[in-house]
């Protein structure tokens, strides 16, 4: 059977290699790899950067191209426990003073023990300078609460923002050193920016459905003793 499939045309390799990766994402990585190894001439598509880029995309959907000189292969080995969740899967976007004070949440990443927000906040100055990012929090808390307990709040331990301006906006993301953990399950992920008078913003629950949507076991710990 390997020699029938290794006498077909390059393109035609080609296709039953997209096929591959085209099955339960989840695989894909390994499933690709396993069926390139085979032999020597299918090992040369594991080189082809498109399959790389297909597999790289559906981690992170919103990025068009790797940064700096990564290829994309480099790309998804360094993505390839990242989950993207975009503003169309969370419950909740924003998370505001007044209308004139107002922080958009664009996306979460998801990584093993790390959780990155980006956020596009803006203030117009009419009461003055917009409150410190890094002073926004986060939790982890029962579906029918929509606040925080003090103890159950996380600050960011990392930052970065292309846009910095006390007087109008930042744009940028913020990350929080939080690990999945079985205990979890069907806990909601709030935000609230800055340090008082901001909403609260239910960005997204921790259940079966979003799980299996997002791939999200291999992230989770059994419980939060594992290491």
């Amino acid at each position: 059977m390997t020699g029938r499939i290794l006498d077909l045309p390059n393109e035609i390799l080609g296709m039953i290699a997209f096929h591959v990766i085209d099955g339960i994402w989840k695989n894909d990585v390994r499933d690709f790899l396993s069926f390139t190894s085979t032999c020597h001439r299918l090992h040369t598509l594991s080189h082809d950067e498109r399959y790389w880029r297909k597999m790289a995309l559906r981690r992170d959907p919103n990025n068009e191209r790797p940064t700096g000189h990564l290829t994309w292969l480099d790309y998804c080995k360094k993505i390839y426990l990242m989950r993207t969740i975009s503003r169309d899967d969370m419950k909740d976007t924003v998370s505001q003073y007044n209308e004139d004070y107002v922080c958009t949440i664009q996306k979460v990443l998801l990584f093993p023990g790390k959780i990155r927000i980006y956020i596009d906040e803006r203030g117009d100055d009419s009461l003055g300078s917009i409150q410190e990012p890094t002073t926004s929090t986060v939790a982890l808390v029962d579906p029918d609460m929509c606040y925080f307990n003090g103890n159950e709040r996380l600050l960011p331990d990392g930052s970065e923002f292309s846009i910095a301006d006390m007087r109008s906006q930042y744009l940028g993301f913020l990350d929080y050193s939080v690990t999945l953990t079985a205990e979890h399950m069907d806990k909601t992920f709030i935000f609230r920016y800055g340090y008082q008078g901001y909403s609260v913003a239910r960005l997204f629950e921790v259940d079966k459905t979003f799980i299996d949507k997002h791939n999200l076991s291999p992230l989770i710990k059994p419980n939060i003793n594992n290491e």
